[in-house]
């Protein structure tokens, strides 16, 4: 027990690093495009409407502006509940994937396909929302230090509003293209999969977070040595040890 306070104390001590830096990233990423997602389909379906694709009526329109909020509480619950019974390396990422083929699926429908499809995708992209709220705050909270924690977890949610802040000038900028009210809803609905897709790689590779492996699997030897290499503080940790 003492060598698991001794690591603990180690990471809420050690100074804001560049690995801090780089985490913050890779979950800010999801949540901007958590934002960029909900709030992306109130304009589209308005140019749904407009382009002739489907004339929704207002319980179609109310169901695609909630689902994704709905199921993202699903989403969260969820995930929540893998993070702690499975570990945050098992899981982190994968709400990414929900998420991704969620969007894509909502872009890529055909004339054939009715709006309740469009509601589908859009309940499996809340899940993956959802779960990536779980995930993302999680991961930033544990791997902070005691200082700068409130800060690095403020900029992770932080990047909620840039998401908010694409969504409009993304939809101005292609209303003004000139490609056609037809493709410009399923782009704006596909865009919210780019930003995921550039850091599914590296949630994948992310290492299991030192708290979560001393207070749940009692691992000291493992995170002592993950503890260097992240934070760059020296632990005296023995081989095979273990806390009791």
């Amino acid at each position: 027990m003492e060598k698991e306070q001794d690591l603990i104390s180690s990471i809420d001590k050690a100074k804001t690093s560049r690995f801090h830096y780089r985490t913050w990233i890779i979950s800010g990423l999801g949540f901007f495009t958590d934002a960029y997602d909900l709030f992306i389909i109130g304009v589209v379906t308005s140019i749904i409407v407009l382009s002739g694709w489907n004339k929704l009526s207002t319980l179609e329109t109310s169901l695609l502006d909630s689902t994704a909020l709905l199921s993202a509480v699903l989403g969260a619950l969820v995930f929540g509940r893998l993070l702690d019974k499975l570990g945050r390396k098992a899981i982190y990422g994968l709400e990414l994937v929900l998420l991704v083929i969620g969007a894509l699926g909502s872009a890529f429908l055909t004339p054939t396909n009715g709006v309740y499809v469009l509601i589908a995708w859009r309940f499996l992209l809340g899940i993956g929302i959802g779960g990536d709220y779980a995930t993302s705050s999680t991961i930033m909270a544990e791997y902070s230090n005691t200082r700068d924690r409130g800060k690095l977890v403020g900029m992770v949610f932080s990047m909620q509003s840039l998401g908010l802040l694409a969504g409009p000038l993304i939809s101005l900028g292609l209303i003004y293209s000139g490609l056609g009210l037809g493709i410009d809803w399923k782009l704006l609905l596909a865009f919210g999969a780019i930003p995921a897709v550039m850091v599914i790689y590296s949630r994948r590779r992310m290492p299991e977070t030192p708290r979560y492996s001393l207070r749940v699997k009692g691992d000291a030897a493992t995170d002592g040595k993950k503890l260097e290499k992240i934070t760059g503080i020296e632990t005296d940790t023995p081989s095979g040890a273990s806390v009791s």
